[in-house]
Order: structure tokens, then sequence, then C-alpha cells
């Protein structure tokens, strides 16, 4: 199955890819066809229109949106900032707007250095995938005090949190397994 994590902060020195990197390698030792769509390298430009709609839009937009129609399952990973989901996430959504993402499963994943781990942006992401006519699982991935539970490598350090990933991953690949 391939499966892509939406990792979402655009900041300097952010600190909630290290689960994106934590993600992919459980994902990829567990023999599935895992990667990152890293929107800060990404750097889509704001929200104009959906992509379906432009004149002319990016060819390198244009590959990206081939690349999401051909994955089946997707982790959404946000932090919570202000207690919202990333502004870059939102952007990206409304920008491919619904086809890429109609029917697909999606895991929500949401870190803070707090210890409440993102819980209102897991919520309101969860809404949001709805819209995007996608799947939302009801089992999210919160992760507290980030900064202290994964280094900057994406290892995990913590084993509390390590035990709560594989249930959330375990989850989660079940019930995109059996859509797909």
């Amino acid at each position: 199955m391939k499966i892509r994590i939406v990792s979402a902060s655009t900041r300097i020195n952010r600190l909630s890819h290290r689960i994106a990197l934590a993600l992919k390698e459980e994902l990829l030792q567990r023999k599935f066809d895992a990667d990152i769509i890293d929107l800060k390298t990404l750097a889509l430009p704001p929200f104009e229109e959906r992509i379906d709609r432009l004149e002319s839009p990016d060819p390198r937009l244009l590959e990206l949106k081939q690349e999401l129609l051909s994955t089946q399952a997707f982790i959404f990973l946000t932090p919570e900032y202000n207690g919202a989901i990333a502004s870059g996430l939102k952007n990206f959504m409304d920008v491919f707007a619904k086809e890429p993402f109609m029917h697909k499963p999606i895991g929500v994943a949401t870190g803070s250095t707090g210890a409440m781990g993102g819980i209102r942006a897991a919520y309101q992401l969860q809404q949001n995938i709805l819209t995007i006519h996608g799947l939302p699982h009801p089992q999210m991935l919160t992760v507290g005090k980030m900064d202290q539970v994964i280094n900057e490598e994406g290892q995990i350090v913590d084993e509390a949190y390590a035990k709560k990933q594989i249930r959330f991953l375990d989850l989660f690949l079940d019930f995109a397994q059996r859509l797909v």
C-alpha cells in the first residue's frame, strides 16, 4: 500500500517533522511504500484557486497531484498553532481540493511541546478531512512533549511514546487496508 505522510510545519526549527520521520521509518520497517510530502520544501503558493481551475497550473503541482491521486492512504501531520492546524496544511487541502483524497483513509497526527499533543488541531483536522471527502480514522496520534519523545533524526527516545505510535499505526493500517 502506498502511504504518504503530509508534514505540515513550515516554520524555522520545526519540531513536528520529527513525528513524520518516525512514522515513515516504522512504515518502511513494516514494508509499506511510505514517504513524506514536506510542505516546507514544497513551498506551495498561497491559495488562489483549486489546481483544476487554474488556467496555467505550475507543472510541479500537476506532478504532485498525480502523486496524490496514486496514493492509497495518507497521514496528515500538523503541529498545533494557536489551537488550530498549520495554515500550510489548510492551503494544501484547498489547492488540491477533493479529488486526490476522496474516499481514501486519512490518519490524523498532531504534535505540540505541551502535554495535550495538539488535540484541538486534531479534532479540527478530522473535520477538514471530511470536507475534502476523505475518510478520517477515529484513532488520532497526538504527540505531547514532541521535543522530548523523538530526537531530531526522528528516532523515538521515549518507550511510552513508541507504544503509542505502534498502536496508532496498527489501528490505522487495519482501517486503511480494509478500504483499499
